[in-house]
C-alpha cells in the first residue's frame, strides 16, 4: 500500500514543531513533506527529523497530500490558495496556524475547490527564538489551539484536526472567526505593538547609551516580541487591523488612566498596584477552566491519522481487530482485498 503523505507549507518555528511532532510518533504511516520559500529552513526541518523529504515547488507539496497544514504569513496563505488550489487532492484536508482567521476563511471559501476541507487553526504557542532551530517536538504541550473549520468542512475534518491538535499535546477550543480575532488582538497581537513601542520610545531616546546599561530582566521581557518575525507581525496588522486598533485605543485610555492615577500620588497609585495585582494573581493561580469543547467528538490519535488517509477502510479493519483480538487477514476478505489494490494503484 503506498504511503499517505502529509505537507507542511512554511517550516519556521511552528511548523518544523508540527513536523517533530507528527514524525516522533512510532507507529506513523506516513511521510512528511516540507517546503518553505526559504530553503534552508527546509534543509534545516529535514536535518531535525521534522520532515522526510522537502518538495521542490507548491504544487509538488499538496499534490496527492491528505492532509496540508500552512504554517505561513497569514497573507501568504491567501497566495497559496489562489495558486494551488487546483492541486489539491479531492477530499484533502487543509489547516492552517495563522495568527488571524477571519481573512484566512473568507479566501479558504473564495479560491479553495469544493472538493477539500479546510479547517481553521491557530496555537498559542511560541518562543521568542524563530525559524526551524528553535523548534520542539513539545511547543504546543496543554497550549490552547483555536480550532474555526468552515462551513463546508465535514465533520470528520474538523474531528481528524482536532486529533491531530490533540496527539500533539495542545487542547482543542473552537471558536467563531470574527471572535478569535477580537480576542486575539487584545491577548497577542496588542502586546506585540506594546513590545515596540517601549523599545523603539528608549532605544530613540538621547539617553540610550547610558539607559541600555541599565536595562535588565524586565526590560528585556517587556520587549521580547519586538524580535519576533517581522512578516509575520505585519500580516497580523495588516488582516486584524480594526481589532488592533479597537484594543490599541482602550490601551491608550488605559495609558490616561495610570497617568492620571501617578499625577494625584498616595492612594490611587496603591490602589491601581493593589487591585490589579490582586487581579492577575487570581488570573494565575486560578487560570481559566478549559471544559471539553463542543463539536465533533475527537478520535484517538491513531484513529485521526488512520481514518485520514483510508477513511471508512480504517474503521472496517478497526472493528475486525476488536472484534477478533488480531487483525484479519486481507486474503479472507475479497472486498477489502481489492479497495486495498485500488489504493497500492494510486
Amino acid at each position: 500500500m503506498a504511503r499517505a503523505r502529509i505537507s507542511i507549507i512554511g517550516t519556521g518555528l511552528i511548523g518544523t514543531s508540527i513536523g517533530l511532532g507528527l514524525a516522533a510518533r512510532k507507529d506513523r504511516q506516513y511521510d512528511i513533506i516540507g517546503i518553505d520559500r526559504n530553503r534552508d529552513h527546509t534543509r534545516e526541518a529535514k536535518k531535525l527529523g521534522a520532515i522526510d523529504r522537502e518538495a521542490s515547488s507548491i504544487e509538488e507539496a499538496v499534490e496527492g497530500a491528505g492532509l496540508v497544514i500552512l504554517s505561513v504569513p497569514a497573507r501568504s496563505a491567501r497566495r497559496i490558495f489562489e495558486e494551488a488550489g487546483k492541486y489539491f487532492a479531492d477530499g484533502a484536508i487543509i489547516t492552517d496556524t495563522c495568527s488571524t482567521k477571519a481573512d484566512i476563511l473568507m479566501w479558504a471559501a473564495e479560491f479553495l475547490p469544493e472538493t477539500v476541507h479546510f479547517v481553521g487553526g491557530h496555537p498559542m504557542a511560541g518562543r521568542t527564538q524563530s525559524g526551524p532551530s528553535a523548534a520542539v517536538v513539545d511547543l504546543f504541550k496543554d497550549a490552547t489551539w483555536a480550532i474555526a473549520p468552515s462551513p463546508r468542512a465535514d465533520e470528520q475534518a474538523v474531528a481528524t484536526v482536532r486529533g491531530l491538535v490533540e496527539s500533539l499535546g495542545a487542547v482543542p477550543m473552537y471558536i467563531d472567526p470574527a471572535e478569535h480575532d477580537t480576542y486575539a488582538a487584545a491577548v497577542s497581537h496588542l502586546p506585540i505593538l506594546i513590545s515596540v513601542g517601549l523599545f523603539r520610545m528608549v532605544r530613540d531616546s538621547k539617553g540610550w547609551e547610558d539607559a541600555s546599561l541599565l536595562a535588565g530582566p524586565a526590560f528585556r521581557d517587556l520587549t521580547r516580541l519586538a524580535s519576533g518575525d517581522p512578516a509575520m507581525s505585519r500580516d497580523i496588522m495588516a488582516t486584524n487591523k480594526e481589532a488592533v486598533l479597537h484594543w490599541l485605543d482602550r490601551f491608550q485610555d488605559e495609558l490616561s488612566t495610570i497617568r492620571d492615577a501617578v499625577e494625584a500620588g498616595g492612594q490611587p497609585v496603591t490602589d491601581l498596584f493593589t487591585s490589579t495585582g490582586f487581579d492577575r494573581d487570581n488570573f494565575i493561580l486560578n487560570p481559566p477552566v478549559r471544559r471539553r469543547p463542543d463539536g465533533p467528538e475527537a478520535p484517538s490519535s491513531q484513529d485521526a491519522i488512520g481514518r485520514l488517509f483510508v477513511g471508512g477502510l480504517y474503521d472496517k479493519m478497526k472493528e475486525m481487530t476488536q472484534r477478533t483480538g488480531k487483525p484479519r487477514p486481507i486474503g479472507d476478505d475479497p472486498g477489502l482485498r481489492k479497495k486495498l489494490g485500488a489504493l497500492d494503484d494510486e
